[in-house]
């Protein structure tokens, strides 16, 4: 009995002192395990790969805030932020549309798709997440592997916006990263973003057939859907308003007659 009662004051001075050293650093799941307890026995309570939120340290694994512990992997979250053109409203970006109403829930605007390429061999992908959320502040995040350590590239591809690179490679060695596309046109390799309003900068909107090219192809793609008055959450609708029209072919024929193209290392 005196036992059981030591045991119990243990845990309980560990998960006070485990609380009182919160700190929040989120990660991925490398590996996890059971423990036995008088309750028997805990398993199958993490799943490898899975987003985590840590709350204390302790010799290389991690206490979580249900009392279990983790090993975890040393992730990079890689924070970006980004407006796309056609999205853009002055302060941030518009909730695309479909038939019915919003085309994602909350606060979500549109998907993207973020890769890390080589510093040396461009076309060589490290790692790449499809579908992300990007929110209607221009916010998206990934968690980078542990695996995928060193610098690399960052691409941002969007349905129907060009793809633009960041201007140097970022190292990506566990921690936290953040990256932003808006403040400044040196931002992208080869200052290949457009000036959306004062001092704020975004991803050029119109490479509707995704070629890297804004050109006549797109305009004709844009203008037989706004001719046939296609409505939808549709690649060729550019500003997301549900509705392919005068307003789109506005955004896709500034940018093809400046010539507008995808600029890679």
């Amino acid at each position: 009995m005196k036992t059981i009662r030591l045991f119990t004051v243990m845990i309980l001075v560990l998960s006070f002192t485990l609380i009182m050293a919160q700190t929040t650093n989120q990660s991925q799941v490398a590996s996890s395990g059971g423990g036995t307890s008088s309750g028997g026995i805990y398993s199958n309570f993490a799943v490898v790969g899975e987003p985590f939120v840590a709350y204390h340290t302790v010799g290389g694994a991690y206490q979580s805030n249900d009392g279990f512990i983790y090993r975890l992997s040393d992730a990079t979250i890689l924070n970006l932020t980004l407006y796309l053109e056609g999205l853009f409203n002055g302060a941030g970006l518009n909730k695309t549309q479909n038939t019915t109403g919003n085309q994602f829930p909350d606060l979500v605007a549109d998907k993207i798709n973020i890769e890390l390429h080589n510093p040396l061999n461009y076309p060589t992908i490290a790692y790449s997440a499809a579908n992300v959320s990007l929110s209607t502040t221009g916010q998206a995040s990934i968690n980078i592997p542990e695996s995928t350590s060193g610098s690399y590239y960052v691409t941002v591809k969007h349905r129907n916006s060009l793809e633009t690179v960041s201007a140097q490679p970022v190292n990506f060695s566990g921690g936290t990263k953040a990256y932003n596309f808006t403040n400044s046109a040196i931002q992208a390799y080869g200052n290949n973003l457009k000036l959306l309003a004062s001092g704020i900068y975004g991803i050029y909107a119109g490479d509707a057939n995704a070629d890297g090219l804004i050109n006549s192809t797109d305009v004709n793609l844009i203008s037989t859907s706004a001719t046939n008055f296609n409505i939808g959450y549709l690649t060729n609708d550019l500003n997301g308003d549900g509705i392919v029209d005068a307003l789109d072919l506005i955004v896709v024929d500034n940018n093809a007659a400046n010539f507008k193209m995808k600029i890679t290392p």
